[in-house]
């Protein structure tokens, strides 16, 4: 029998804070996506604050590490995502933008990691892009949901704004029109196009209500 989860998906992400790593870019990704994310504080001190963090990563459904550069950090927080003992492939995933690293050190450089070049939805290369491909559409519903939508340049558009709905949802109760506008700015989407996303939506039980949409009891179903 299924499981139902009442919550999205709780990741833990560790990223460095300091040098040139664009804080606001990085973390403006996770905010489109339906996910519930804690991030690491790369400032520990002391070792209650070691437990916190080692008790947020084990509480997690995953973790995601961004080891471009090689913060030593950032380091840290995957050494005790790997000391709890869990396997790797499905405990946590390791981020590398290329433009900032070629390559990891070389004790973990068997670990499978996600490479992309930009902090935005851009095909093939974008770190957006990299975690709908490789985890979104894999673990969750949306394999189900991508299911209802052709995969083609509008479809993929389709599928994004989809998405963004559902992150929505993750801080709000009802979505209205100015959100909607908002959401979908730069698609040029027609009123049928969303009413499209709002029928599968509906279809799998993710929301519902006639002309405002509100927040359905469960969001995941594994």
């Amino acid at each position: 029998m299924a499981r139902t989860r009442t919550r999205m998906p709780k990741v833990f992400v560790g990223h460095p804070f300091g040098g040139h790593f664009p804080v606001s870019k990085f973390r403006a990704i996770f905010q489109g996506l339906p996910f519930t994310v804690v991030y690491g504080n790369t400032h520990l001190q002391t070792k209650h604050l070691l437990g916190i963090m080692k008790s947020n990563i084990a509480k997690a459904d995953f973790s995601i590490f961004d080891l471009s550069g090689w913060n030593t950090n950032v380091a840290l927080e995957l050494g005790l995502a790997e000391g709890l003992g869990r396997k790797p492939a499905k405990s946590y995933y390791i981020l590398l933008n290329t433009r900032k690293s070629k390559e990891v050190p070389a004790d973990i450089r068997g670990l499978q990691r996600l490479e992309y070049t930009s902090y935005d939805f851009k095909s093939g290369s974008g770190l957006g892009e990299q975690l709908v491909r490789y985890i979104l559409s894999k673990e969750y519903l949306i394999k189900k949901l991508w299911q209802n939508i052709p995969a083609s340049k509008k479809g993929d558009k389709k599928r994004l704004l989809m998405l963004k709905i559902l992150a929505h949802f993750r801080d709000h109760e009802r979505i209205t029109p100015d959100n909607l506008k908002a959401l979908s700015r730069g698609t040029h989407f027609r009123t049928e196009d969303i009413q499209d996303i709002f029928r599968i939506l509906k279809k799998q039980r993710l929301v519902r209500g006639a002309r405002t949409y509100t927040k359905w009891k469960n969001i995941f179903v594994n």
